[in-house]
């Protein structure tokens, strides 16, 4: 078996969990981690049993036994790390979003081209079993052609100034953040690029989105209905609508089950409820699938293309141009 030997740079909440599904994956070495403090480093390696412990994310990138780099820092420093582990030589998997804007993506994109290096954005929730479900049951015309898509997620985040969600020189808000979710869910069912895009938000005192709404039309008069925010908990559900039938899906952020309903009518009845547990916390499929990619030399995953990250981020950068938002440290976006 081809093993991969793994660094991470930032290791937060999100890292954690990240490390826990290393742990449990195949072919997974835990090799290094980096982060601009070296006592949160050195816990961190001790907690999940990295074998180094780097010195810098310099040190990181000219570790020759590096393979691939796992990448959890705030928003804003996405596009700029990634850059340096392409240009060093190491396979990038960036937490979502890929970076704050389109211009930026693509300058990542043009990095992965140029070094010929496998990159790809950690949006866990594409790599989950129900997803695969959701677009084959789709593909084979259970629920006929998909009329409409409704998603919403938020939770209640006290305020803080500087926490990441409300800080926009780290690119916060709700749309980043949360907003990716729903919007992925709709070009997982729709499979094309909304040729409309609506968009309303509230902009809290930091200047953030602190609730979004989309209202995304696509070329075969399809609607998707999508909202996010930081000051409520949603429900987490969401619907896809067929000519012929539709399909649910609880919490469709950690989504470990659907329910099928087709043929339906106006009562709903006659459910088919699929179960797909995770193996261990949700993020071992995205792991599993830089691993496949990088042994059969792609540099580009087919369950999440270069072309479908961009498109997300082009919706996110037409959301933040309807709504007003532009952080601080943007410059000829």
């Amino acid at each position: 078996m081809t093993t991969v030997n793994w660094g991470i740079i930032a290791p937060g909440n999100i890292a954690n969990k990240f490390a826990t599904a290393l742990n449990g994956t195949d072919g997974a070495i835990l090799h290094s981690v980096a982060s601009r403090d070296p006592e949160r480093a050195a816990a961190f390696a001790k907690t999940h049993g990295f074998k180094h412990v780097a010195s810098d994310y310099t040190a990181l990138l000219a570790d020759p036994e590096v393979d691939a780099i796992y990448i959890a820092s705030p928003h804003r420093f996405h596009a700029e790390q990634s850059i340096q582990c392409l240009n060093a030589g190491k396979a990038v998997l960036c937490e979502k979003p890929m970076t704050v804007n389109v211009a930026d993506a693509k300058r990542v994109l043009q990095a992965a081209k140029d070094n010929k290096q496998f990159y790809m954005e950690a949006v866990w929730t594409r790599f989950m079993p129900v997803y695969q479900a959701i677009r084959s049951w789709i593909d084979q015309g259970l629920i006929g052609e998909v009329e409409t898509v409704q998603a919403s997620f938020g939770f209640a985040k006290e305020f803080d100034a500087s926490h990441r969600l409300y800080d926009p020189e780290l690119a916060g808000g709700a749309l980043l953040d949360l907003g990716i979710y729903p919007i992925t869910l709709a070009q997982v069912a729709l499979q094309d690029a909304p040729i409309d895009i609506k968009a309303s938000a509230s902009l809290g005192q930091t200047g953030v989105d602190e609730r979004t709404g989309m209202v995304l039309q696509y070329p075969s008069g399809a609607i998707a209905t999508l909202n996010a925010t930081v000051r409520a908990n949603t429900s987490y559900d969401a619907w896809i609508f067929g000519s012929k039938g539709s399909i649910h899906i609880p919490r469709f952020w950690f989504a470990e089950s659907a329910t099928v309903y087709s043929p339906s009518n106006i009562e709903f009845d006659n459910p088919q409820v699929h179960e797909f547990p995770h193996r261990i916390n949700g993020y071992e499929g995205e792991i599993e699938e830089v691993h496949r990619c990088l042994a059969a030399g792609q540099l580009e995953s087919p369950l999440l293309p270069w072309q479908e990250s961009l498109t997300v981020m082009s919706i996110m950068d037409d959301v933040r141009r309807q709504i007003g938002l532009k952080y601080p440290f943007e410059s000829g976006v």
